[in-house]
């Protein structure tokens, strides 16, 4: 299946949030991407479906949705700009740079947290006492 070429240059604002909203759709089933970037469109919906809103839809009409697809712009460009470089630019069909790097994906906090083997030169090693006395 051939890629797409997408100009990201497009004046047109329509066609820019359909681009961008296709984009954070493919990121978001994509692995390389991170769980905290996957939050960025997820609260912004959540927010859109809330009754809690800058400007009620109820006190301003159609101008209180304009915050709710000011969030929600805002919210995707958020999640793209947080995505591996290398991830966005093959999902826009651009050629990676020579002198880039894959970036690593960052280690989960379960990971942080594990027991590791000291390494062989780290070993300390020593004596110790109890005494049950008070100083």
């Amino acid at each position: 299946m051939a890629k797409r070429q997408i100009n990201t240059k497009d004046p047109d604002l329509l066609a820019r949030l359909w681009n961008n909203i296709v984009l954070s759709l493919r990121l978001m089933l994509d692995h390389r991407v991170s769980g905290r970037a996957k939050l960025i469109p997820l609260l912004a919906l959540l927010y859109m479906i809330s009754p809690i809103d800058f400007l009620p839809e109820i006190a301003f009409g159609p101008l209180g949705a304009v915050d709710d697809m000011g969030v929600l712009l805002l919210a995707l460009q958020l999640f793209i700009n947080s995505a591996p470089k290398d991830v966005l630019r093959a999902y826009r069909g651009e050629a990676p740079l020579e002198d880039e790097e894959p970036e690593q994906p960052r280690a989960s906090w379960r990971s942080r947290f594990q027991r590791r083997p000291p390494a062989e030169g780290n070993v300390i090693e020593g004596e110790y006492q109890v005494r049950d006395e008070d100083y």
